[in-house]
């Protein structure tokens, strides 16, 4: 370490001189970074469920679909004024970017058409189309048509016949969340009026409002930035170079990540725009470990040069191997095979990395080179001179606590610790995987898109669907085996009863009405006939006598395949998980000697592939994190008790965020699945520091207690100097127009208070209790 300390120090302004020129190449790539979402990377692409997705979107639609809601406030919308509204709705979204005009669903469609059937005939009659009904006669004809058709009425009409809805899907290649989120924010606009009320709900207008807070995130990093640098300046002596040096290192190391991003061709999704704040934030807390030092040194009579020197030969090994185990915990993000968590995992654990760089070298040289206030440099060196001088206020609070700690406080902090970790475990195993609310986790309950979702999920339940597709074979008209239309018709029954599902719809839904038709309505007949000729008859007698696509929604072009869609009653965690395993129940007994069920796709279909994955990655993330950290710990300090002393803390730290997360329904999501991680890793910083200045104020303490004393003095200090600043700064996030960001910040907040009060208290209760071989064997002649 004195031999790089020297070689660092002796080459500063070229290592200088080299760090800005790569600084301004990395610029140059993050100019060219897209901030963009991209619908794919969102999906575990590899999970069967995906893979049935990815096939059946283009026919069946996939899960980008949005849902709109017109209803009224007074009456019913069986008048011309709501209709012609639902008709103009209807005609205007065939105009919005990206839409599958074969896929626009409503009362006011072609294919929203009327089965007459009777004795002598099957016929197909439009239901509102093209012209709305302007007369009393004509109004009661579509009242009795819907009314009659468990397809509309139900669906697309609400119960109490004051809401109808109008579906919508879109290409997954073409879709532009800004543009959709606006055309639909237009329509809506056109519509709205004092009886008439226009919900919308779906990923795109979710998206779309996501793309639209996002841009207010400018506003809450600068207030964040300009928080961070007042309490840098409060606590680092009022010296503006102690504040530019943080504030330069974690830009360049902004720009390089950033732009490491662009180079590699990655685009910087909003959703997960926490992560590179967070690696920001990082770099600013080790150039603080380092000014802190530095500032001790100073007092001593070190001058800058040989001060810089000192900071990299003591802390150039406990700040690499925080650093080590920040990459690994970012890296591991990616063990969930979901492609924006793969990205963002990679592109993050080259950031973290590049921490070495501007955190070990670059802060040690700034300090060096660049002057500092002669006011403050004599007060600096008065203070370190002068006999009897009063430690501040938070010295003196941990002096005391570190006396308390040695003479038995450390067995109070285990206790309370147990009794702490004993409630965190008893929340924790009640974490959800999923979101808990019908609408969006991320936006707030009182947010525009969650007030529609809300009413679209209890009013028309067509927001939750997951398709199960019927596989019947190769070939044209497969489908027409009984055997397989009886199957689909034992699986809806089946999965109907479930109390989570609403209703289950597919052409077999159909054929039952068609049957008891041609008898001339007969309710007996109101069943699927169980007659091979029969059954195709009746399948047959339906899609014969219809346009082409009018069925598309639940058969294939050739007839080879089946879509089922299951409407859940929401979204929520539990219902995802009963219906999905009911579904596989069924599935799993089910013998068919052609034809098989593959799951899923739909909205929910998709989120069931996420769940799985997450559920599955979390365990190993956490598990893989914490051995990270307890074999990095153990190999720089040379002990598995070392590795062991700060790794606990930090697993402990989880549990607790764990059990606050479960406490308040925060589920494990897609945005929330890296914070252990990130938590870890921001973490362990502060024990590998304490621990790396306790062997230091080993060589020259009597004995070990007065060690600990002394380092919750020095480094205990620079511990909860920058934990406060830093918890302080994420705790601005809470000021943000996104739920989901507002809830990061804050935990990620309780994660650093959380792993500094491990530092400060658990580290050396664990120290003083268990006396471990790597700090006690150090002697003064070491």
């Amino acid at each position: 370490m004195k031999k790089l300390a020297e070689i660092i120090d002796g080459f500063r302004w070229v290592i200088l001189g080299l760090g800005i020129l790569i600084t301004l190449l990395f610029a140059y790539q993050v100019s060219r970074l897209e901030v963009e979402t991209d619908f794919e990377d969102l999906y575990p692409q590899n999970h069967p469920y995906i893979k049935v997705h990815n096939t059946i979107r283009e026919e069946f639609g996939g899960a980008n679909q949005v849902l709109l809601m017109l209803q009224v406030r007074h009456g019913d919308i069986f008048t011309t004024e709501t209709l012609e509204k639902v008709r103009y709705v209807t005609q205007q979204l065939r105009k919005v970017p990206g839409v599958d005009k074969g896929k626009i669903r409503s009362i006011a469609t072609r294919r929203a058409k009327y089965a007459e059937v009777s004795s002598g005939k099957i016929g197909f009659v439009y239901l509102m189309f093209p012209d709305v009904p302007k007369h009393a006669k004509e109004m009661a004809v579509l009242r009795r048509r819907i009314y009659s058709s468990p397809r509309y009425y139900g669906p697309f009409v609400s119960l109490d016949s004051k809401k109808t809805l109008i579906t919508v899907d879109f290409y997954e290649d073409k879709v532009d969340y800004d543009k959709i989120f606006s055309a639909l924010s237009e329509i809506r606009a056109d519509v709205e009026d004092d009886n008439h009320i226009l919900n919308i709900a779906g990923e795109p207008m979710h998206f779309g409002y996501l793309h639209y807070h996002n841009r207010d995130i400018l506003t809450i990093l600068a207030i964040t930035v300009l928080v961070v640098i007042a309490f840098l300046y409060c606590y680092l002596k009022r010296s503006v170079k102690f504040v530019v040096i943080p504030v330069i290192t974690s830009a360049a190391s902004a720009v390089w990540g950033l732009g490491f991003m662009s180079l590699v061709g990655y685009n910087l999704d909003p959703l997960v725009l926490v992560l590179p704040f967070l690696l920001s934030l990082m770099t600013t807390r080790h150039a603080m470990q380092f000014i802190l030092r530095y500032m001790e040194e100073v007092k001593k009579g070190s001058t800058r040069r040989q001060a810089s020197r000192t900071l990299i030969e003591k802390m150039f090994t406990p700040g690499l191997t925080g650093i080590i185990t920040d990459a690994f915990g970012i890296a591991l993000v990616a063990v969930a095979a979901i492609p924006i968590l793969q990205k963002i995992s990679f592109t993050c654990a080259f950031w973290s990395l590049v921490t070495v760089v501007f955190s070990l070298v670059f802060t040690p040289i700034l300090i060096s080179v660049l002057p500092e206030s002669v006011a403050l440099l004599r007060r600096m060196r008065a203070q370190g001179t002068a006999a009897g001088t009063r430690p501040g206020l938070l010295e003196r609070s941990l002096e005391k606590t570190g006396a308390w700690l040695v003479r038995g406080g450390k067995w109070a902090v285990v206790v309370v610790t147990v009794v702490v970790v004993g409630v965190s475990y008893y929340y924790a195993e009640q974490i959800e995987v999923g979101d808990f609310i019908p609408g969006s986790p991320i936006l707030w309950p009182s947010h525009r898109y969650n007030q529609d979702a809300l009413r679209i999920t209890y009013s028309m339940p067509l927001l939750n669907p997951i398709y199960v597709v019927m596989d019947a074979g190769e070939g044209q008209w497969s489908l027409e085996n009984a055997d397989v239309l009886k199957s689909m018709d034992r699986f809806q029954r089946y999965v109907t009863r479930h109390r989570r599902v609403m209703f289950v719809q597919s052409i077999v839904t159909q054929m039952p009405k068609l049957w008891s038709g041609i008898r001339d309505g007969d309710p007996n007949y109101n069943f699927l006939p169980q007659e091979p000729g029969n059954l195709g008859y009746a399948l047959k007698g339906i899609l014969y006598r219809s346009r082409p696509g009018d069925w598309s929604q639940f058969v294939n072009h050739n007839t080879s395949s089946a879509n089922i869609i299951v409407y859940c009653r929401d979204k929520m965690p539990r219902t995802l998980r009963e219906v999905m395993g009911h579904i596989k129940g069924f599935i799993a007994k089910e013998q068919l000697e052609k034809g098989s069920y593959l799951l899923a796709g739909g909205s929910l279909g998709v989120q069931a592939a996420v769940r799985e994955v997450i559920a599955e990655a979390q365990i190993w993330n956490l598990s893989l994190a914490l051995f990270m950290v307890f074999l990095f710990c153990s190999i720089n300090f040379r002990s598995f008790a070392a590795g062991l002393i700060l790794a606990v803390p930090l697993a402990i730290s989880n549990l607790i965020a764990f059990g606050l997360m479960a406490a308040y329904q925060i589920g494990l999501t897609v945005n929330t699945y890296p914070v252990s991680s990130v938590g870890i890793g921001l973490g362990v910083d502060y024990g590998i520091y304490f621990i790396g200045r306790l062997r230091e104020e080993k060589k020259t303490a009597p004995d070990l207690s007065t060690a600990i004393v002394n380092t919750l003095m020095s480094n205990g200090k620079s511990i909860f100097i920058i934990a406060t600043t830093l918890c302080i700064g994420l705790l601005m996030w809470l000021f943000s127009n996104l739920k989901f960001q507002a809830e990061m910040g804050a935990l990620l907040a309780i994660l650093l208070f959380l792993n500094m009060l491990g530092a400060l208290l658990l580290v050396p209760s664990f120290v003083a209790i268990f006396k471990p071989k790597f700090i006690m064997k150090i002697n003064k002649t070491e």
